[in-house]
């Protein structure tokens, strides 16, 4: 990264999610990346990968899957529970992919965690993992209590 370059202060949670989708959206790795800690603690797991802990980590594994051209993520269903210095977002990340029978939209579920920091919230903590039945946006949400432990 630039050493000129000066991460934008986010003034709330809300905020860094937003700068964090945007610069997703558009394989933005430096905006991207100003979303989050440099806390050398910080981890993201993507679907079905390895446990990235740490700035350089991350820095690598987003860099591959931008390598692969953009992706378009629309996220959805958020549900957030917040205390002075954390928010946890859980929310519903869908992804339209190219498949053999042309684009299509995959669901995945996320955890985002952010902490308040001396400069300002940032995230702490990315985790996505896929959702098991494709039924649509509609069929991620379960309200009943599960019947087993996790």
């Amino acid at each position: 990264m630039d050493e000129d370059f000066h991460p934008a202060l986010f003034t709330s949670h809300e905020a860094v999610e937003q700068a964090f989708y945007d610069a997703f959206e558009r394989a933005d790795l430096d905006a991207l990346m100003a979303c989050w800690s440099e806390d050398d603690d910080i981890v993201c797991v993507h679907p079905n990968g390895p446990r990235m802990v740490g700035p350089d980590a991350i820095r690598r594994g987003f860099a591959q899957m931008f390598n692969t051209g953009p992706i378009h993520l629309r996220p959805l269903a958020l549900h957030v529970q917040q205390g002075l210095m954390v928010a946890v977002h859980s929310l519903v990340e869908q992804v339209l992919v190219a498949g053999p029978k042309g684009p299509a939209t995959v669901s995945l579920f996320a955890t985002n965690i952010y902490i308040k920091t001396p400069n300002g919230w940032r995230m702490s903590l990315h985790h996505a993992s896929a959702v098991p039945d494709q039924g649509g946006p509609d069929a991620v949400y379960e309200t009943a209590r599960p019947s087993v432990l996790h």
